[in-house]
């Protein structure tokens, strides 16, 4: 067996097991530290209490690294005429780029991608054009 190769496996062994059994460790402890949180709440119920806000904050926040996502907002109209506007040049660049094209007799694969990127994108801004024509902007 070649010396280098058996170097090179060696590392790429040790880099890739600290890799797994770091990750491995993060969740086994986020893991842990969740069921220490249920096991709080699940003595509370026992008691038929209801828990302090302070114990259901710190329960809450278990998720430290990854927080829960903040609850959706319905995107207001200025934010759907951006993504229209948008839309509308990319639009209007890929059917520009497919008809230069083809004045120029080549009906090749980009050009069938020029075309199916500005259908797909006139399709994007008319959609959002009817979302931002039908929001009503809560002041």
């Amino acid at each position: 067996m070649d010396h280098s190769v058996s170097i090179t496996t060696v590392v790429l062994l040790i880099v890739f097991s600290a890799g797994t059994i770091i990750t491995l460790g993060i969740v086994w402890q986020q893991q842990r530290t969740k069921n220490k949180g249920f096991e709080v709440l699940k003595t509370y119920a026992e008691k038929g209490q209801e828990p302090p806000a302070s114990v259901l904050e710190a329960v809450h926040r278990i998720n430290w690294p990854f927080p829960p996502p903040p609850l959706p907002r319905r995107p207001t109209r200025g934010e759907h005429l951006s993504h229209v506007a948008g839309s509308v040049v990319l639009a209007i660049g890929a059917a520009g780029v497919a008809w230069w094209r083809s004045q120029l007799g080549e009906m090749g694969g980009l050009t069938i991608i020029a075309v199916i990127v500005a259908i797909f994108c006139a399709g994007a801004a008319a959609a959002r054009l009817v979302a931002a024509l039908t929001t009503r902007d809560e002041r």
